[in-house]
């Protein structure tokens, strides 16, 4: 690491840049640069689905789930949580 950037990163992100721009999926493209060690095809096979705590598919566009209808366990706590704080500071 050399000053305030590291290098090794910069250059995951040009190359996740130039993959993106050729018409590779964003987030796989952000997830690899971020953590190149990291094997994200099990990671996908391992992870737990339950549905969308704010649209369960119903909505036409909804920006947790990408109306899908499913989102993992771990975002569906987060998501959940979220909702429980916007009602209890009346947010919504």
């Amino acid at each position: 690491m050399h000053g305030t950037y590291d290098r090794g990163l910069m250059a995951r992100g040009e190359a996740a840049r130039r993959c993106i721009s050729n018409g590779e999926d964003p987030f796989t493209m952000l997830l690899q640069a971020v953590w190149p060690d990291h094997d994200w095809a099990e990671s996908a096979m391992l992870a737990r689905l339950e549905s969308c705590p704010r649209c369960s598919g119903s909505k036409s566009v909804c920006p947790d789930c990408g109306s899908t209808g499913l989102v993992t366990k771990g975002r569906r706590k987060q998501v959940a949580a979220e909702a429980l704080a916007d009602r209890g500071f009346g947010t919504t």
